[in-house]
């Protein structure tokens, strides 16, 4: 393959992945009550009113900054969701999400 073939098929390639991890607006979800002292698909036990996060996809520990109006927390990856994101209510409660809803915020990782 050529130089500038391949160098363009890289940079191609190479930006939705680099625009995808700058940071996106998602919705974002709060575990219920329910889950809590329950383990997650990570090992972990959850706790409700710690600081963790469920993703479809990420791996299990990768640190995700969670943004809502103004407010910004770190959050690990500690379950698997079906949602785009879903927050323990520790974390919703600090970012300011209502704990019973849902809200828009923004992730990077």
């Amino acid at each position: 393959m050529h130089k500038p073939l391949l160098i363009a098929l890289t940079a191609l390639f190479a930006a939705p992945v680099l625009a995808h991890n700058l940071g996106r607006q998602v919705t974002a979800t709060v575990y219920d009550s329910w889950y809590a002292g329950r383990t997650t698909y990570c090992g972990n036990r959850y706790d409700h009113w710690g600081v963790s996060a469920a993703h479809p996809w990420l791996e299990c520990g990768t640190k995700v900054t969670v943004s809502h109006k103004g407010r910004m927390i770190t959050v690990p990856i500690t379950d698997r969701c079906n949602c785009s994101l879903d927050l323990s209510a520790g974390a919703a409660h600090r970012l300011g999400v209502p704990v019973d809803g849902i809200g828009s915020v923004r992730i990077s990782y």
